[in-house]
């Protein structure tokens, strides 16, 4: 058994890497179109649903528990009073589907995608 690659083997691995990248740029037109949201929710109530465009700049404080900050279409937990930071630690989140969550304080921050698309017709 040798080590080398043969012609065949060069044309599979190419058409691979083809359906791949043909698959990623289909995700990524169809999480591209609609509005993005971002949901604050504290002890189950929505306290905030706030628009991400380019031009957000917004700070959330939650009674000095959590502070929120919304810049462009982004959003993250800027800082928290809970003991292990997870909701901090998680980072910045860009798409749709994406969640913070502090469990500690009750607080969750989730980014919600809006398309004209229909899901589903239940009759």
């Amino acid at each position: 058994m040798r080590g080398r690659l043969k012609w065949g083997d060069c044309i599979i691995i190419g058409v691979v890497l083809l359906l791949a990248a043909a698959l990623t740029a289909l995700m990524a037109q169809n999480t591209a179109g609609g509005r993005l949201y971002a949901e604050v929710w504290q002890n189950d109530v929505l306290v905030e649903r706030v628009v991400l465009t380019d031009e957000t700049d917004r700070t959330i404080d939650l009674d000095g528990h959590n502070v929120i900050v919304l810049a462009g279409k982004t959003a993250r937990v800027e800082s928290a009073d809970c003991h292990d930071q997870v909701c901090v630690r998680t980072g910045t989140l860009t798409r749709a589907g994406q969640v913070a969550v502090c469990l500690p304080n009750r607080v969750v921050l989730k980014l919600v995608g809006e398309t004209g698309e229909i899901d589903a017709i239940v009759s």
